[in-house]
């Protein structure tokens, strides 16, 4: 939306501040969750499929936790909390891993 139209509906009364900054992080939210066409292998993935909240540390685990089935893209945190083990990690794209800085609290961490 453009800002004298925000301003217009908040100023009406329609819309209200916290409404417009939730339709804000939706639409954000939406874009990072969109699939392209194409994608490419040595493209990063930041959004994490358990919590729906983009993180630097997202990496792909192929695990048979089945509290979230399907879900292969976790974040650290995440993987974590579901207590997957870093075994089934199988990518190391994100730059804590690629430096040497990827640890985990649960169990050991894998060097890839």
């Amino acid at each position: 939306m453009g800002q004298q139209l925000k301003q217009a509906l908040l100023n009406a009364g329609i819309v209200s501040d916290d409404k417009l900054k939730e339709m804000d992080r939706e639409k954000s939210k939406e874009r990072h969750l969109k699939k392209g066409g194409r994608v490419r292998e040595d493209q990063i993935r930041i959004v994490c499929e358990a919590c729906e909240k983009s993180a630097p540390d997202v990496e792909r685990y192929f695990h048979k936790n089945r509290l979230i089935e399907g879900k292969e893209w976790l974040c650290l945190r995440c993987a974590d909390e579901y207590q997957i083990n870093d075994e089934f990690r199988a990518t190391a794209q994100s730059t804590q891993s690629k430096q040497g800085l990827f640890i985990r609290q649960y169990g050991r961490t894998k060097k890839i």
